[in-house]
């Protein structure tokens, strides 16, 4: 597939090209945000605002073999924004309740006793988008650069972290408990 063709297409007002276009990443955006929000229904609200945004702004995409990347930005965007204005719902009383059980738990039982799944919620969100961006999505490190607006050698220094973060609960024979 042609991606700057159909992109071009697109950007003429070719409805059809533009479906294509969405076709070919359609799984993954969904898969993405739902990663973020844990909530089909919300998933598919945002993947259908990043559909919207991506339309109304095809015109303004400069690189067209970009699009995937492109389109990938406008959702997380959209990820990050739903979970901020989700944070602002939640009463001081639950913070108080969940930092009481965290500090109940050892470090080393939460480790041990979660799945990639659930330690995925717990990630900060700049460091759950670069590891989907870069094991899912397989960007390059420059990419998620450009995507993030951020240098490469953060990006670097970041997927280190979380890597790091991540290794004792990924590492094999961990108990299941």
């Amino acid at each position: 597939m042609d991606i700057a063709k159909f992109v071009d297409m697109a950007k003429k007002g070719n409805d059809e090209a533009f479906e294509q276009l969405i076709s070919s990443v359609r799984a993954k955006l969904y898969r993405t945000a739902y990663s973020y929000v844990r909530n089909e229904q919300d998933a598919l609200d945002i993947y259908q605002e990043t559909i919207y945004k991506a339309y109304i702004s095809l015109k303004k995409l400069k690189k067209p073999e970009s699009f995937q990347s492109w389109i990938t930005r406008i959702l997380v965007s959209k990820c990050i924004d739903f979970i901020r204005k989700e944070s602002r719902h939640f009463s001081t009383d639950n913070e108080e309740i969940f930092a009481e059980l965290i500090s109940k738990e050892s470090v080393d039982y939460i480790a041990h006793s979660m799945d990639l799944s659930e330690a995925f919620k717990f990630l900060d969100p700049k460091y759950k988008t670069i590891i989907l961006l870069r094991y899912y999505h397989d960007f390059s490190i420059k990419e998620i650069a450009a995507i993030m607006n951020y240098p490469e050698g953060t990006v670097k220094s970041y997927l280190h972290r979380v890597q790091k973060e991540l290794r004792p609960i990924l590492k094999e024979g961990y108990l299941y408990e």
